[in-house]
């Protein structure tokens, strides 16, 4: 169910779990429908970063170094992080700041 997403150019690359990359310049954006939420999902990365990832030398841990863990898992597993709220039930911060009050 991937709506039909901007797109700088028609040269899209399919990944596993219905996402698609494109370069764009010293960046790549990753994109698709969230498996969980099925809401549109994007996120940019280094492109060396990237492609050090595809290459399989490394983890992505070690290849995407400057990307958040919650963003690396959506190149995983096709989970947002809005979607591994949903999953495991994890409040908003601002559900925590109103049962504070």
């Amino acid at each position: 169910m991937i709506e039909e997403l901007p797109t700088r150019n028609d040269l899209l690359v399919p990944l596993k779990f219905k996402r698609y990359y494109e370069v764009i310049n010293d960046r790549v954006r990753i994109f698709g429908n969230c498996e969980v939420t099925e809401k549109k999902f994007e996120m940019f990365v280094s492109s060396g970063e990237f492609f050090k990832y595809l290459i399989g030398d490394v983890n992505i841990g070690q290849a995407l170094y400057n990307t958040p863990k919650e963003l690396r898992e959506f190149l995983l597993s096709g989970i947002s992080p809005e979607g591994w709220k949903i999953l495991w039930n994890i409040p908003d911060e601002e559900d925590e700041r109103e049962n504070e009050s």
